[in-house]
């Protein structure tokens, strides 16, 4: 039935009285909602949000319409897809010769025979993956500071992306921290008009570690579990963009601390000691990040030592191209660091104190298992055999990946994430 004419004369008509009591009632809502945002606790504020959130779920819903995902740039899920050859890749994507990278790196240079490491490119399942554009990243992230926070595999990241936007403009290295494994801290600045910085933090546990990590002639570690470590805590606020990335060190053979106690005695496994680490790093960002800032989240990127095999033999890591679908899962324990990131970044990302805050998952994992041919293996050095055979016992490196190589992709990624900043 339509609406009739008392229907319109209660509702659309309504007399004075009533005209106060609403504009009443809406003042005190607007009241309310200020006395909840400026002084009200923060669990107290995820919780209205999460109220807030809700609704705008039911809403949708009722409209048949399907819930738009957590994460605004992710229209596809890019963490899922598989490595297809391409034949437009013509060469390396920048010269890792004239750049500042850690020399192992350099596959181009140090003579691995088979390139067509350089011709695979991640496809995502259901939608495409652009390739970094070096020149429009540099206008989207002028006058920004980049810090590349955790292990030696998130520095690996930090210098490809740095050799790859010198392509379009000449950084300037201005710090240099080496001790003992060396590159503990570093920066290069892009000078202006694009006035970018780019620094790496060598931190393998994100906490405070002390042992084989900074030794490799010591059998054990010693992990302080709340303690974070300097300097990336000291300059957490002067970070726009952090890409965190850990999970390597922790298998190793630890001593683990805690309010000046040994917690070891609970038998407390290094997945638990993780997720612990990594909540206590993303509250500390959370807490202490005055500023917009993204913070993007690495999951783990395995090794490929053939369990054939000795770490030192030739064939440790000499596959020469990516596993195909049916040959390779993720295992066990790197989709159990997989899922505690995940966990981690929902948790942060619900706890938020600012609104210019965001946490984003850069899942490289299931992209990282496929490629056992994206390593540098026993091309460590400049020229390192120039064609003559490989000795069947020799250094391997089967962790870092070749840059050029895999690891750029892990950078197209990135990019999708700041373009959806704004």
């Amino acid at each position: 039935m339509g609406a009739t004419t008392q229907d319109v004369a209660d509702h659309g008509h309504c007399s004075y009285p009533r005209k106060l009591l609403a504009a009443s009632l809406c003042a005190l809502f607007i009241l309310s909602i200020i006395y909840f945002i400026f002084y009200s606790s923060t669990s107290s504020l995820i919780s209205y949000a999460d109220i807030f959130a809700q609704f705008q779920i039911r809403q949708t819903t009722s409209k048949n319409t399907p819930v738009p995902p957590p994460q605004a740039w992710l229209q596809c899920d890019y963490g899922d897809g598989k490595w297809v050859w391409d034949d437009s890749v013509t060469g390396p994507r920048y010269d890792s010769e004239h750049c500042d990278m850690k020399g192992t790196e350099k596959c181009v240079i140090n003579g691995k025979p088979d390139k067509g490491y350089l011709n695979w490119r991640w496809q995502p399942a259901g939608c495409n993956l652009p390739a970094l554009d070096p020149a429009e990243f540099l206008r989207l992230v002028r006058g920004k500071r980049l810090a590349f926070v955790g292990d030696s595999t998130v520095r690996n990241q930090a210098e490809s992306l740095v050799c790859f936007l010198s392509t379009v403009a000449r950084p300037e290295t201005v710090h240099r921290y080496e001790e003992r494994l060396g590159r503990k801290f570093w920066r290069w600045v892009f000078p202006a008009p694009h006035s970018v910085n780019i620094s790496t933090y060598w931190s393998p546990f994100l906490v405070r570690s002390e042992g084989h990590s900074e030794d490799y002639s010591m059998k054990q570690e010693t992990v302080i579990l709340d303690a974070l470590t300097d300097p990336w805590t000291a300059d957490i606020d002067a970070m726009d963009i952090m890409v965190i990335s850990a999970g390597h060190w922790f298998p190793h053979p630890a001593m683990y601390y805690e309010d000046g106690e040994v917690v070891n005695k609970t038998n407390i496994s290094y997945l638990g000691v993780f997720r612990k680490v990594m909540r206590r790093t993303l509250e500390y960002v959370n807490a202490k990040s005055t500023g917009d800032k993204l913070v993007v989240v690495a999951t783990m990127a395995p090794s490929h030592f053939d369990p054939k095999y000795s770490w030192n033999h030739r064939d440790a890591c000499s596959r020469t191209k990516p596993y195909e679908d049916a040959e390779a899962e993720v295992e066990t324990a790197d989709a159990e660091l997989r899922k505690a990131v995940l966990m981690e970044v929902a948790t942060a990302a619900a706890r938020r104190r600012r609104w210019g805050l965001r946490f984003e998952v850069l899942d490289v994992t299931r992209m990282g298992t496929m490629r056992p041919d994206g390593h540098p293996g026993p091309y460590l050095f400049p020229h390192s055999y120039d064609g003559r055979p490989v000795p069947e016992t020799v250094a391997n490196d089967c962790l870092h990946w070749c840059a050029p190589g895999p690891v750029d992709t892990f950078n197209d990624l990135l990019m999708q994430m700041i373009v959806a900043g704004g």
